[in-house]
């Protein structure tokens, strides 16, 4: 070879090897279980060099110290067989692959246990098409994304975080670059894994299965904060309880439904306004029950189609009043629970019912009450 010709070549390899070592970087982990995978990724890949440098090593020796020269005539002697030689290639790379097995089970072991005893956030996360949402059941919390809007998860340091993953359509991935491994959500199964994040910032992800026309739009972050900002967001996030009706609850009836302008109202004397705004006439029972409106369903007689009123504890009614007429009732109810019905032949079926709670409430509180439908 031209030696003219070495340099440039030297220099574009070395320039080749920094360019591949940059591309196989990893990038800095933020979870506990992510060390562990960079870990491991390091080891394989020092390995990997290694008998990269070993057989391309010998390779490129043997090919210069064996090399053919202008006056060589004869064939070298030939060996044919070496049996410790063979032992030592075979031996090395058996060890080699046993010991990358152990390493690897064991960093597997830990990143794929769950133990939810040790969960300290349970996370739910919820793929379709094309967004997310992260719900934080114990706590009430829900957080949607929007195409103008990518969702944030919010976990605390140090804490071990449990997600669980559901999709509600086709597959999706959830993916964290950061954090050094993906999981699936699967329609009709649910994945479950823990975390336990190690730095605070906050980290892009996004959805890694290709999931339809919009799937580049399912990006989210994963924000970690310390476990004081953490409880400071939770208590901020939560939906804040609305607070009982007072006064006049308003209304309307018609075919097939009921709404109430209040599901919520302090005990007292409270009159119910009633508006038909259908076009046949309605009634309107008050009806005390452990029972929510829905469940009541399984009481309507198949031969009937309605409800024996027997059966039902009625506080008081509006008997069938024509459309476009007021209606009312005045009832004196205490705390608990009760379902408004019209309980006509096959209207309640179809979803003339709303629920009804009476709670307890400051007692200046504890006016007069309207409620029309």
């Amino acid at each position: 070879m031209n030696r003219r010709y070495v340099a440039p070549l030297l220099i574009a390899a070395v320039a080749l090897v920094a360019g591949g070592c940059q591309a196989v970087s990893l990038r800095d982990p933020v979870t506990e279980q992510a060390l562990l995978v960079r870990d491991l990724y390091n080891l394989v890949f020092a390995v990997a060099a290694v008998v990269f440098v070993l057989v391309e090593g010998l390779i490129i020796w043997s090919v210069i110290r064996y090399r053919r020269k202008p006056s060589d005539t004869k064939l070298p002697v030939q060996t044919h067989g070496n049996l410790v030689l063979e032992l030592v290639w075979t031996a090395i790379p058996m060890i080699t692959v046993f010991l990358l097995f152990i390493a690897s089970w064991n960093v597997l072991n830990v990143v794929d246990a769950r133990d939810a005893s040790k969960a300290e956030v349970k996370v739910e996360v919820v793929g379709y098409q094309w967004q997310w949402k992260f719900a934080y059941p114990d706590d009430g919390i829900e957080i949607f994304g929007t195409p103008d809007q990518n969702p944030e998860l919010v976990v605390p340091l140090g804490k071990v975080v449990q997600v669980t993953l559901v999709s509600q359509d086709v597959n999706h991935g959830f993916y964290i670059p950061q954090f050094l491994f993906q999981r699936d959500l699967v329609p009709g199964h649910v994945n479950v894994f823990q975390f336990t994040p190690n730095k605070l910032g906050t980290f892009t992800g996004q959805c890694s299965a290709f999931c339809g026309l919009l799937h580049h739009a399912m990006r989210f972050t994963v924000r970690v904060v310390t476990p004081e900002e953490y409880t400071a967001w939770l208590a901020d996030s939560k939906p804040k309880p609305t607070p009982p009706a007072t006064g006049a609850i308003d209304g309307t009836e018609k075919e097939w439904e009921i709404k109430i302008s209040a599901a919520k109202h302090v005990p007292g004397s409270i009159t119910f306004n009633l508006t038909n705004n259908g076009t046949i006439p309605h009634e309107f029972l008050v009806v005390r029950t452990d029972k929510t409106a829905a469940e009541l369903l399984s009481d309507v007689d198949p031969g009937t189609d309605r409800i024996d009123e027997a059966l039902l504890d009625v506080i008081d009614e509006q008997p069938e009043y024509e459309a476009g007429t007021p209606g009312a009732v005045t009832v004196n109810l205490p705390v608990g629970h009760y379902v408004v019905m019209c309980n006509i032949q096959g209207h309640y079926k179809n979803g003339m019912y709303a629920d009804l709670d009476i709670v307890d409430g400051p007692a200046a509180m504890r006016l007069t009450s309207r409620m029309a439908f």
